[in-house]
């Protein structure tokens, strides 16, 4: 498949539960392009707080954004075009991450706390369980009008059909 538009970076955005890896992994193998999980990328100690219940600080995100940067630098620098699974929950992470680079784009997965609640309730594999939910919905900064490279979809449809809105909008461009 040719790349979409100008686009060589897809941030999948989103609170814990919504999808993101899931829709992430499927993307990036529709695109044939890399696939990244943010989630490898926070330090020991942001994990542990993490799976005691206990939300993220911007101090505690501030070398996982940082190390996300660097990533996402390496592969506009030329390594392949990535898709990366990542809450960037607030506008100042979008901003930190993609800056002004049109070749960044982001897919914000969108859904409501009640089913949120009920995926993240059924994960028994992940240091973020339910009860960090809260304080992310507390910390999410939901993208505005002015935010032209982010693209909502509803993470209650299928993953076949998030894959094709999200194939569909990146070739717009």
């Amino acid at each position: 498949m040719a790349e979409p538009s100008q686009v060589r970076v897809v941030v999948m955005m989103g609170v814990s539960g919504v999808g993101k890896t899931t829709v992430g992994r499927a993307l990036a193998e529709r695109l044939g392009w890399a696939f990244a999980d943010a989630d490898a990328y926070h330090s020991a100690d942001a994990k542990a707080k993490m799976a005691r219940g206990t939300g993220l600080s911007d101090a505690d995100r501030a070398p996982w954004l940082a190390a996300l940067a660097t990533l996402i630098i390496a592969r506009l620098d030329g390594g392949p075009s990535l898709v990366l699974a990542c809450s960037a929950l607030k506008r100042g992470y979008r901003d930190r991450l993609a800056g002004h680079d049109p070749r960044i784009a982001f897919l914000w997965l969108d859904a409501d706390p009640g089913t949120l609640r009920e995926r993240l309730a059924g994960r028994a594999d992940h240091f973020a369980g339910a009860d960090l939910l809260a304080s992310q919905l507390e910390a999410l900064e939901p993208p505005q009008s002015d935010e032209s490279r982010v693209y909502r979809l509803d993470a209650l449809a299928s993953v076949e059909h998030l894959v094709a809105e999200a194939v569909r909008w990146l070739a717009e461009g």
